[in-house]
């Protein structure tokens, strides 16, 4: 048997390193469990890092009356922003009201959102009328508008937060790989699950790893994880549903203040958002058949958001103006009713199979650390681990810094680790940004390397940087560059640079 590091034993081996998979390792690591993480691309290859970069309870749920899942994520919501804050932070949102029937809709919807958020909400919400809404916002369509109503919800960095995670869990003893493929499950003579084999991707060799306990965090793969465990049966827990975000420069919308559209031609909400001097607005909801690890956008969905945001400024916007396109899919609880998915749960569920295999599925990024509590909690009840309690709440992520002491973005992603970008440039004596477009320096992609587990182009220019989602022409300008700092880093050859840059470029054509 070939061991991973000569440790082969755990309490806990956790599959699928997105939010929910590395929400679960941090709940377990934290406990003083000894747990093994496995993710089968990169940390946040698929949905968690392709979310809306919101931390909220979930305004639109309301229309749902699903008050219990909306007061869940209002409360996790304040514990994102506690221990996170040099990677969350209070966004000040504006909804606009173009009828006397939105206008009393909207305020009884945003009374209701502080009321279940109690002690824990974020300011308070102002009423504003017509020309104060204009002061605000004045590109806002102002015919027939009304006034708006000023409310506060929660922003964040996906895929940043997604790496702080990682970076938690190994301080606190845990085990984590990326590029690392689940391809069997092991059983005792009782049929109950007791090991894995475990497939390095990049380097071909195959591990062999025993646990007490086996959780399934795969999200919109679940069924797959499921099947392996029992072929003989044919398991759809899972709906995917598929997102679009389209990103452009600041000026279409240069404001503080992000923007709510609570009526699109298909009455949901749409959101416009400044994120890192850029503006993303998003999301699509629409149904799709397979799950896919690099979805791409349809043409439709495209249209749809260019629309509807057209439909409310007055600065119109067309195809030549995005800079990036972003697509996730997100693995929604099968209902025994299936209509659209925007009126499927965004509940999370748990699944416990005749194995012991645990299948967490479903949720949202605002309630991660709640789906590792509750995952935790559900293998200590049914006897499979040790009693233990949950400290997550109050426990800060790697990284934590007072917001008095956050530097200027890019370097305020690492928080407390900044110093650590500053030692790099002045070990290579080069203190350049990567492209005059965007706004990271050379220094943090040899970091990325040296301390994030960064194996491939993609890795740090999708997920470690956020570049290939904030400029993709920008980004793949750049890759040849950052192939050439990686490889000196991670000791490869010219034939490795042409390998990724090949299948950086086909990754990169679905965000153009």
């Amino acid at each position: 048997m070939n061991n991973i590091k000569d440790k082969n034993d755990f309490e806990v081996a956790i599959i699928g390193g997105g939010a929910t998979g590395l929400g679960v390792a941090v709940e377990a690591a934290s406990r003083g469990y000894k747990t093994i993480l496995f993710e089968a691309y990169d940390f946040g290859k698929g949905t968690s890092s392709k979310s809306t970069k919101l931390v909220h309870g979930g305004l639109r749920y309301l229309a749902n009356l699903d008050f219990k899942l909306v007061k869940e994520g209002l409360k996790e919501r304040s514990y994102f922003l506690q221990n996170a804050p040099h990677l969350a932070h209070k966004q000040t949102f504006i909804i606009p009201f173009y009828s006397y029937w939105d206008k009393i809709k909207f305020i009884i919807g945003i009374f209701l959102y502080n009321f279940l958020a109690g002690n824990k909400k974020l300011g308070k919400s102002t009423i504003l009328n017509k020309k104060q809404t204009l002061i605000k916002i004045p590109t806002l369509q102002e015919n027939r508008l009304k006034g708006s109503l000023l409310y506060n919800d929660g922003q964040f960095d996906d895929a940043r937060v997604l790496i702080s995670l990682l970076l938690t869990f190994q301080n606190l003893g845990g085990i984590a790989y990326n590029y690392h493929n689940v391809t069997n499950i092991y059983k005792d003579s009782n049929n109950k699950i007791n090991g894995l084999k475990v497939l390095d991707k990049l380097n071909n060799r195959t591990y062999e790893i025993k646990c007490r306990v086996l959780i399934n965090a795969t999200g919109i793969f679940a069924d797959n994880i499921l099947n392996l465990d029992n072929p003989h049966l044919n398991h759809h827990n899972i709906s995917v549903s598929q997102g679009t975000h389209l990103v452009f420069d600041a000026d279409i919308f240069p404001y503080k203040q992000a923007l709510t559209i609570a009526k699109t031609s298909d009455n949901r909400i749409l959101f416009v958002i400044p994120w890192h001097n850029k503006v993303i607005i998003g999301t699509t909801d629409i149904l799709v058949k397979t799950p896919e690890v690099d979805p791409k956008a349809h043409e439709d969905e495209i249209n749809f958001i260019l629309d509807n945001f057209n439909k409310y400024s007055i600065k119109k916007v067309n195809k030549n103006d995005i800079k990036a396109i972003f697509t996730g899919q997100r693995p929604l609880v099968t209902p025994n009713t299936k209509t659209k998915s925007a009126k499927i749960s965004r509940k999370h569920e748990i699944i416990f199979s005749k194995s012991n295999l645990i299948s967490i599925v479903g949720g949202k990024w605002t309630i991660y650390r709640l789906m590792g509590e509750d995952t935790i909690n559900f293998a200590i009840k049914h006897n499979l681990l040790r009693k233990s309690k949950s400290i997550s709440k109050n426990l800060p992520l790697f990284g934590y810094l007072e917001s008095s002491k956050i530097q200027e973005y890019p370097l305020s992603i690492y928080g407390s680790n900044y110093n650590k970008i500053i030692e790099i440039q002045s070990e290579i004596q080069n203190y350049n940004k990567i492209h005059p477009n965007l706004p990271y320096y050379i220094a943090e992609i040899i970091y990325h390397v040296r301390y994030e587990m960064a194996k491939t182009i993609e890795d740090t220019l999708a997920r470690r940087t956020r570049a290939l989602f904030l400029d993709a022409k920008a980004a793949i300008e750049v890759a040849p560059l950052v192939a050439k700092l990686m490889a000196k880093e991670l000791n490869k050859e010219n034939i490795w640079i042409d390998k990724q840059l090949k299948e950086f470029y086909e990754v990169a054509k679905n965000f153009i």
